[in-house]
């Protein structure tokens, strides 16, 4: 974590710009090895308070508001957490990353984090643990970069948001830009940043329409925003709260980025390898007094309610309501709602009982449509591949000009995947997919365009429904689980050995077979057959 999050400040302005749009690598700046593959030391230990690390929690961009802190996960359909042993199990980390398609880093991110508290003080702050002599960065300088970079992201989505939604206009952007961001772009760490800002925003309104897509799409899609907030939600972020919430985390001890389990062991926070925050609304939390005065009435305990919604707001299971004495602990978990996939996370999962009430939102998107034209429909944030040739266009109007790729029609365990990221029409009113391209070890890999939503051409890649007896066709053979999340190995099938399936289940937003053993495989169509 501390190596990524040093190279994250000092690397991360060298912006790379393809024709006055910014790389979406910008914020994210890769520091691993992927060479070093090897496994990792499940034990960071600081001789005073004997810290282990079992688990870590997946990526998590940070968002508050007024309504709590929510998590926006870079991979919302996986597990939330992994345990070490998970990490170094190198046969379940490459399913999982083929399953939820994630980037080659992965795993050695997260085997990074599981070592980045060894030797260190948890009761020392983030921002001193940051601080490297040998990069030449001082401390107060990282943190000054990192929370003038996020302020930067988020002025330029709310601006844009804004005036994208008819709250102002062009002349606005144009003046907010001189008094608000332009003046912050002059400093030395910013400046490369300062001639093409000025091309956006301080050129003309014709140039401005020109590009402002292009860098809306690209800084609310890089942190998953566009997953999980409409474009009239995103107007009102707030860029000062950001900063502040930056700053303050970066102030926390490294005990803030720690859960304690209930094995005595610790779980590592999300917020790892990079620290990635925004806010609508911010409120630091200001430090105890020393000698506290004394409440003539005590504080009694509130309740925490937890509720479970769908993407649009209706109740989906009956809300829960945990109580307890004030300071004791509480963990709150989502439910296991068949045909729906939790994919945002609103408010503390855990914490304490205090003197005032919480909620934590479990908020659900309908994973599979059974039966009409919607079974041909992907949901947003599923695979599909292709059965036939294709072509990816940089428009939902399919035209030559248009064209980005072709994709060749493919044997069964070759064919191209893409995960939909959104929908659109042709001028025409024909549908199409907002992808893209999770072909890995492809010069493809990472594209993204429209694509044919017509089940002719493209299909999903995991199986919908049940079948009595599926083959496996994977040339390196299946495996079959004892848990749905594909955990728990018992057996393993080779390439061509029939399955009896008793029934299908849904994970997140993938499918799985259960067999008549009981066990788990995967529904991958890729990797399985169906034979009736």
């Amino acid at each position: 974590m501390l190596k990524t999050t040093r190279t994250l400040i000092t690397a991360s302005l060298a912006l790379i710009l393809f024709g006055g749009v910014i790389s979406p690598s910008v914020v994210h700046a890769d520091s691993m090895d992927n060479s070093d593959s090897t496994a990792v030391t499940t034990k960071a230990t600081d001789t005073k308070n004997n810290v282990k690390i079992s688990s870590v929690e997946l990526p998590y961009v940070l968002v508050s508001s007024k309504e709590g802190n929510a998590k926006l996960y870079a991979f919302p359909n996986a597990p939330k957490t992994l345990t070490a042993e998970q990490i170094n199990d190198s046969d379940y980390m490459d399913k999982l990353m083929a399953d939820y398609n994630m980037p080659d880093n992965t795993i050695q991110n997260l085997k990074d984090s599981l070592n980045s508290f060894d030797g260190l003080d948890p009761n020392m702050s983030i921002m001193d643990a940051m601080s490297s002599e040998e990069e030449g960065v001082t401390s107060e300088q990282a943190i000054q970069f990192a929370s003038d970079s996020y302020y930067w992201q988020a002025w330029i989505i709310s601006q844009i948001a804004q005036e994208k939604t008819g709250r102002i206009d062009y002349d606005t952007v144009k003046a907010n830009y001189q008094k608000e961001l332009r003046p912050l772009l002059t400093s030395e760490a910013m400046s490369p940043m300062l001639p093409t800002m000025d091309k956006l925003f301080n050129s003309n309104e014709t140039n401005y329409n020109g590009l402002k897509d292009a860098y809306y799409g690209m800084f609310t899609s890089q942190n998953k925003l566009d997953n999980y907030y409409k474009t009239e939600e995103l107007a009102n972020l707030d860029p000062d709260a950001t900063r502040r919430q930056i700053i303050s985390i970066y102030h926390k001890p490294l005990s803030y980025l720690l859960n304690k389990q209930s094995d005595g062991t610790y779980q590592l926070s999300g917020l790892l390898p990079e620290i990635v925050a925004y806010s609508f609304w911010f409120e630091d939390t200001p430090d105890p007094t020393p000698t506290p005065t004394p409440d003539p009435t005590p504080a009694t305990s509130q309740p925490v309610t937890v509720h479970y919604v769908d993407d649009q707001g209706n109740t989906l299971k009956a809300d829960k309501v945990l109580t307890g004495k004030l300071g004791d602990n509480y963990q709150t978990t989502p439910l296991d709602i068949n045909g729906y996939a939790v994919t945002k996370t609103t408010g503390e999962e855990t914490g304490t009982f205090g003197s005032t009430a919480k909620s934590v939102t479990y908020t659900y998107s309908a994973v599979l449509s059974n039966g009409g034209a919607a079974a041909t429909i992907a949901p947003k944030g599923t695979v599909v591949y292709a059965t036939k040739k294709i072509g990816l266009y940089k428009k939902a109007t399919f035209t030559k000009k248009a064209r980005k790729q072709w994709y060749a029609k493919q044997k069964r365990i070759n064919r191209p995947m893409f995960v939909v990221t959104g929908y659109a029409k042709s001028q025409n009113g024909v549908k199409r997919y907002r992808v893209k391209d999770v072909n890995h070890h492809s010069k493809t890999d990472g594209m993204t365009g429209y694509i044919t939503a017509n089940a002719k051409y493209t299909q999903r890649v995991y199986y919908a429904a049940k079948h009595k007896k599926v083959t496996v066709i994977n040339p390196k053979g299946v495996n079959a689980y004892g848990k749905k999340n594909l955990t728990n190995k018992k057996a393993h099938y080779k390439r061509g050995q029939v399955l009896k399936v008793k029934k299908i289940v849904n994970h997140n937003l993938t499918t799985r077979f259960v067999l008549s053993n009981g066990t788990y495989v995967t529904a991958n169509k890729r990797l399985v057959k169906a034979l009736n």
